[in-house]
């Protein structure tokens, strides 16, 4: 099953740093887990997909309002403060209306790494880029009485910051 790692979870949290009053998106959401791991730390999150037939209900805080719809749509009909982007269909139009509306940073996570360049090309554009982390997960099993591990495919991070020295 599709769904984004919770240790790639932990390592977009630390790229975006929520702060209570902000306004959240997780786009892309498809099971909403990174919606629910970002719940408590905002105001509110916005869980969009263009089907939500994968949510798990127990995903879906208080604070967490689900729409089915593509990223572009939401992004021009709603103004948000932090975006997830785990779905990177039509990213660089998506990270271009992202942040001409007024987000402050977001994440691209992407599995590809053609996607990750056209998203950190797309920052470039607009002044925004700050890195692309790749995110490398090992997980253990037993194997014959011993621990080996097994690789989980790398997830690219690419992070946006509206920089604070332009205002």
């Amino acid at each position: 099953m599709k769904f984004t790692k919770d240790e790639v979870i932990g390592v977009a949290f630390s790229k975006l740093k929520p702060e209570k009053k902000d306004v959240f998106a997780d786009i892309g959401c498809h099971s909403c887990k990174v919606s629910a791991f970002f719940s408590p730390y905002v105001k509110k999150v916005y869980a969009v997909d263009l089907s939500l037939k994968n949510v798990k209900q127990e995903y879906v805080k208080d604070n967490v309002k689900l729409l089915e719809m593509s990223g572009v749509e939401f992004l021009k009909n709603y103004r948000v403060d932090l975006i997830f982007f785990g779905g990177t269909k039509d990213i660089e139009e998506m990270i271009k209306l992202a942040f001409e509306r007024g987000a402050k940073k977001c994440c691209v996570s992407a599995a590809r790494i053609e996607v990750a360049i056209k998203a950190k090309k797309a920052m470039e554009e607009l002044g925004v880029f700050e890195e692309i982390t790749a995110v490398c997960i090992w997980k253990s099993y037993e194997l014959a009485g011993y621990t080996a591990f097994k690789p989980i495919n790398p997830v690219f991070l690419v992070t946006g910051v509206v920089s604070c020295s332009t205002e």
